[in-house]
């Protein structure tokens, strides 16, 4: 049995006492081959995920309905979140291991079966998605009835993205950037800048206001050339952003934009933004993941579910027969929590049918990983992510937030930029520790696979960079900067220039 203690760092060693021999003794009271195990001891940190404290993930739907193991590769995965099983007596962790190793499996059937929002899918397209896009859709509500900003439930309550010593040095960057276009009379009548996921404005207020501090200061007349496009999916976030900025309301404009397709609604900026920025937004997209184990490459896919004992609740709480609660769930989601008849219990109901959510994982076989591509708008496929991935690293494909980065690379200008603030794994050694995904409110947070933003850059011609946030201490913030290949190594060459003429001063 291969065991992955991905709660180191997080753990103490007296955490395990009860959990790594319940392990052992939970294997021999199964007739399984303990080769074709594998056990995972993650530190789940998100106080609300999608987890249970012990789970089991089998390799293929048809062993899980069947109980026939004839294929030769792996047959499970035992998952343990160690920060809250490590409470558990050893005895309980036992039981529950075998019991869902038992029925993950077919080989006793589960008659207690959770309520399923959905059939087994890709984890992009799994209904955890639409319970985040209609809380943005409906943050309004939301944020009345429970009376608190959704920006509350961000780490220590604050976003890098408002950070001012960060934007400053990124100003700076885009002014001299501007000065070399407008000396070669290639700067456009139009300044395009754009905004993805605005948030509260806060982020839009923070770069106007260094900008217009910067052109003060150097004695430049390009703000009133800037085109400021705030987009966001929340007509809600866009009302309270447009407000913020109501100072540079000639150069500010809203727009309502599907971040799964950007490309769809701003194809007349093709080619024309010089600086894009976006802050906790790719985190916030759906995503699939990969895992390799010997010589095949597995997904998992999910089925969103709610325990017996949480359907019950709910039922009794809101009124709503249990037949009819996954009914009542697809129509609040479709329609709006007003759908309820009653706006305060319809929010109410959503949010606690959220908090229930649990994801189980099965994991299907890839057979031809390299038909597949990573995202429709470039030519990299999956067996290139998986050539040097180590077995049973499981790791994000960042699939829709990949699709996203690749469309609005086609926006930029030829000198312009893309920096992203987000929650980037910088290597593939960091998913030795869970990555998500979490829940914060009603929304989603996951990490980024960084590597992967390089190599879809790389495969476009850009030059990306991922490097960590250094401007707050304990932030878990990594910035992508995307520039054309080109345009980056000409300001490398003319940077080196530099320096030899100060040299030969």
């Amino acid at each position: 049995m291969v065991i992955q203690l991905s709660c180191i760092g997080r753990a103490k060693p007296e955490d395990l006492h009860e959990i790594l021999p319940a392990i052992a003794e939970a294997a021999a009271a199964v007739d399984l081959d303990h080769s074709r195990l594998a056990a995972v001891l993650d530190w789940v940190q998100y106080r609300k995920n999608f987890r249970a404290p012990v789970m089991v993930r089998p390799f293929g739907r048809e062993t899980m309905r069947t109980g026939r193991f004839e294929d030769p590769g792996p047959l499970a995965e035992i998952a343990i979140d160690v920060r809250r099983a490590k409470d558990m007596a050893c005895s309980e962790l036992v039981a529950q291991i075998v019991d869902r190793l038992s029925k993950a499996l077919g080989i006793i059937p589960d008659v207690h079966e959770c309520i399923h929002l959905e059939e087994w899918v890709r984890p992009s397209k799994s209904v955890m998605w639409s319970f985040n896009r209609s809380y943005w859709r409906h943050l309004g509500a939301w944020d009345e009835i429970f009376q608190k900003d959704y920006a509350s439930a961000l780490p220590g309550g604050v976003s890098d993205g408002t950070n001012g010593a960060f934007w400053d040095e990124q100003i700076q960057t885009f002014m001299r950037t501007l000065d070399r276009l407008d000396e070669w009379s290639e700067l456009p009548d139009e300044i395009h800048v754009l905004e993805f996921g605005v948030g509260d404005g806060q982020q839009a207020k923070v770069w106007l206001d260094a900008f217009a501090r910067a052109c003060r200061e150097q004695d430049r007349d390009y703000l009133s050339r800037v085109r400021y496009l705030m987009a966001d999916y929340s007509p809600h976030v866009l009302e309270i952003a447009r407000r913020r900025v109501a100072d540079y309301a000639d150069q500010v404009e809203g727009l309502e934009l599907d971040f799964r397709n950007p490309i769809h609604g701003l194809a007349h900026l093709r080619g024309k933004v010089l600086f894009a920025h976006t802050c906790n937004l790719y985190d916030n997209l759906p995503t699939d993941e990969l895992m390799r184990v010997g010589d095949r490459a597995y997904e998992p896919l999910v089925r969103a579910s709610i325990t017996p004992g949480e359907t019950t609740e709910l039922a009794e709480r809101f009124g709503v027969p249990e037949h009819e609660l996954v009914k009542t769930v697809q129509e609040v989601l479709r329609h709006g929590p007003e759908v309820f008849g009653d706006l305060d219990q319809g929010v109410r109901f959503w949010s606690d049918v959220w908090d229930a959510v649990h994801l189980e994982e099965v994991y299907e076989e890839i057979p031809t990983p390299a038909a597949i591509r990573v995202a429709p708008s470039v030519e990299l496929h999956l067996d290139e992510l998986l050539e040097d991935l180590p077995e049973w690293t499981r790791v994000h494909a960042s699939t829709v937030a990949v699709e996203s980065f690749a469309q609005t690379l086609a926006l930029l200008h030829h000198e312009g930029v893309l920096v992203a603030q987000d929650l980037f794994v910088r290597e593939t050694g960091q998913y030795g520790s869970f990555r998500g995904p979490g829940k914060l409110e009603g929304s989603i947070v996951n990490w980024l696979n960084g590597p992967v933003f390089q190599r879809v850059g790389e495969r476009s011609g850009f030059r990306v960079g991922v490097e960590p946030f250094p401007y707050r201490e304990g932030s878990n913030t990594v910035v992508l900067t995307a520039r054309h290949r080109d345009a980056y190594e000409g300001r490398a060459n003319a940077a080196a220039s530099d320096e030899l003429a100060l040299a030969g001063a």
